[in-house]
């Protein structure tokens, strides 16, 4: 029993691969953005080391591309209104990969203007997502969670980087 205990924990340990294999396509792809869109961002990832099982490291890039995008695109201001904002004129998006006991947590954060929630609402109403007196009755961390809704999206007009309301879905 101890041998085969022994055993299995060793095959467990060979599917471990660390983040960097995920984290590593992110600077070039902060990069190319900022400059496409005419941001400073620089991107900060802590945690590259911490090791998961290689199926779950796999099906992260898509989902991490897809927050990335989106705080890119619509998170974050343009150097002036970042100004205008009182922020420093470069924005950053931090990537961080940790565990909690049994649990595998990434984190995606960005000092943008974040979410705002009456949008949210408004495009939720617009769109038909949920009904008048359900939205009216949600508190404003509930409304934002229907960015996660499949087809939704805050945009005003799409792009070939954001708008589609594919992104947060796949997330």
């Amino acid at each position: 029993e101890r041998l085969a205990g022994e055993m299995h924990a060793a095959i467990l340990q060979l599917r471990m691969v660390p983040l960097v294999q995920v984290f590593r396509s992110f600077p070039r792809l902060v990069r190319d953005m900022s400059q496409r869109l005419g941001k400073k961002v620089r991107l900060v990832t802590n945690g590259e080391t911490t090791e998961a099982d290689k199926a779950i490291v796999d099906r992260l890039f898509e989902p991490l591309l897809h927050l990335v995008r989106n705080a890119l695109d619509h998170g974050i201001e343009s150097p002036e209104q970042r100004r205008t904002a009182e922020k420093a004129e470069g924005a950053t998006v931090t990537m961080r990969a940790s565990r909690a006991g049994d649990r595998f947590i990434i984190e995606v954060i960005d000092d943008g203007r974040g979410i705002d929630p009456a949008i949210v609402r408004r495009r939720a109403r617009e769109r038909g997502v949920i009904g008048d007196d359900e939205l009216a009755a949600l508190p404003d961390d509930q409304v934002i969670d229907l960015i996660f809704s499949a087809g939704f999206s805050t945009a005003a007009e799409v792009s070939d980087i954001s708008g589609r309301g594919v992104g947060m879905d796949v997330v």
